[in-house]
């Protein structure tokens, strides 16, 4: 078997462009003072939040900034970043594209302020009925031995691809995520590319969904996921033994000439950091019980003020609190 390797997302990285908002550059002064700072947004739910209650203590508890969101996929967004167009990456699970990373880090563009999360799992997961049943859904275990990417060679025919009789389907990352390099090398490594073909959906969303559904269902299900996440949380997934993406240290980076010009949130943001509980906790919360993510970051702040007081001052403190309030 192969040693794995973590490819980049192909070529046409170099020919991607952010959307027309970054257009400007970040960490700049408006006519009154107030100084503009752009956050990469991609396109899952954890960073969405990260994003918000980081925008709420600027804005409100130091006061002077105003913040800004460049929606995007992942390749884009990073190369925002390393121009220029973006200050801050709250997320920045550069595991999955470590040449890029490597290749900016070096060149001085970007700044490594610290971990947000110490890791995100990533890999294959199938639910755990499918392995050991489920007495209460009146479910039957399909594929009792089924533990490792390798074990899918004799459980094709539970995933069948519609498209491709005979053919079994792994759902795949959706494309412009870096996962997807990843998982195909999976695909290849175990051999399997003779068997199972992988799927894209098309969004976060609709792999959530496909997720969701067969699960509802009680039905097969084999595909890409990641935690922390929402779904994670509420699911009761195993991950495929030899699926396991590289141990991903989810860090927050910033571009380095943004974090000379803004000290003040280099030296914030370098305090900022969570665990996946925390992260599944107000996923959870987004998923069920408000309407957003700014309503999730909200709700964190009022609830989980013993993890956020650590990355700010007394007085910044007070002022987040007063703002809630409001």
């Amino acid at each position: 078997m192969q040693t794995r390797k973590i490819a980049l997302l192909g070529l046409l990285i170099a020919t991607m462009v952010l959307t027309p908002a970054a257009v400007f550059g970040g960490g700049q002064p408006e006519d009154d003072g107030v100084v503009q700072v752009t956050m990469a947004d991609a396109s899952w739910d954890s960073i969405l939040v990260h994003n918000r209650i980081v925008a709420f203590i600027l804005e409100n508890g130091y006061g002077g900034y105003s913040v800004d969101y460049i929606p995007g996929d992942t390749i884009p967004l990073f190369n925002g970043l390393a121009s220029g167009d973006i200050d801050i990456n709250m997320e920045s699970w550069h595991t999955n594209f470590p040449e890029a990373y490597e290749r900016e880090y070096e060149a001085g563009r970007i700044v490594n302020v610290g971990q947000n999360l110490p890791d995100g799992p990533q890999g294959w997961w199938v639910p755990r009925y499918m392995i050991e049943g489920d007495g209460e859904r009146g479910i039957e275990p399909m594929a009792p031995d089924l533990r490792s990417v390798a074990d899918l060679r004799d459980y094709v025919e539970l995933f069948p691809d519609r498209e491709n009789p005979g053919m079994g389907q792994i759902i795949f990352p959706p494309p412009g995520w870096a996962a997807v390099d990843v998982s195909e090398q999976i695909l290849e490594e175990f051999e399997l590319t003779d068997v199972f073909t992988g799927f894209l959906p098309g969004s976060g969303t609709a792999l959530a969904a496909s997720m969701r559904g067969a699960y509802d269902r009680g039905e097969p299900w084999v595909g890409y996921y990641w935690e922390p996440t929402a779904i994670m949380y509420e699911l009761d997934m195993v991950r495929l033994e030899g699926s396991e993406f590289p141990a991903a240290e989810v860090d927050i980076l910033m571009n380095t000439e943004s974090a000379e010009r803004l000290p003040e949130v280099k030296d914030f943001l370098s305090r900022y950091s969570t665990t996946v509980a925390v992260n599944n906790e107000f996923l959870n919360v987004l998923a069920n019980e408000v309407d957003d993510a700014e309503q999730a970051a909200e709700w964190f702040l009022r609830n989980r003020e013993d993890v956020w007081v650590e990355w700010v001052s007394g007085e910044v403190a007070g002022n987040v609190r007063a703002a809630l309030q409001q």
